[in-house]
């Protein structure tokens, strides 16, 4: 695990606890994790897109430290894999038909034409209470582009039964 990676979960993991006085005292695997991390939310002013950060952070933190007590002698950080890398090739499509799925829709992943060497920026994303996208957009994003990706949003929202989208 990168060591930047290693110190934002630690960063996170220790304002979450730190709402509890004693947190030095907490068993570990007996955390109510949403308990927790909605008492966070409350007492913090941090921005949503913040809040779901350390929120992720703080779960992923718990549950490698959680996989660590299980078995130490055999315990690996979870990583990422490369962005571009896929350990089973697979032949590319050659029309559209082929790109498309047993349900009619797209493969999402980037094919190799279309990756490029921009630099890709994650933002978690709260959509309503207990879920989150992750958005993951150029770090140089034009203001058209965000413009044309609202007007895509909007496209793709089901209605919300008045009629208008969400």
């Amino acid at each position: 695990m990168p060591a930047t990676t290693a110190r934002a979960i630690k960063a996170s993991v220790s304002q979450i606890l730190k709402i509890d006085q004693n947190w030095e005292d907490v068993e570990v695997r007996r955390i109510d994790v949403d308990g927790l991390i909605s008492r966070f939310r409350n007492l913090s002013r941090l921005a949503p897109g913040s809040l779901a950060t350390y929120e992720s952070r703080f779960r992923s933190g718990l549950d490698s430290y959680l996989s660590y007590l299980d078995n130490p002698a055999s315990y690996q950080p979870k990583t990422r894999r490369p962005a571009g890398r896929d350990d089973k090739p697979g032949p590319i499509p050659k029309n559209k038909a082929q790109q498309e799925g047993a349900l009619g829709h797209r493969d999402p992943t980037p094919s190799a034409a279309t990756t490029s060497s921009t630099k890709l920026v994650v933002y978690p994303f709260p959509v309503r209470p207990d879920v989150f996208a992750e958005l993951k957009l150029p770090a140089d994003l034009t203001a058209d582009e965000a413009s044309r990706l609202g007007a895509f949003l909007k496209a793709v929202a089901i209605s919300d039964g008045g009629g208008a989208s969400r």
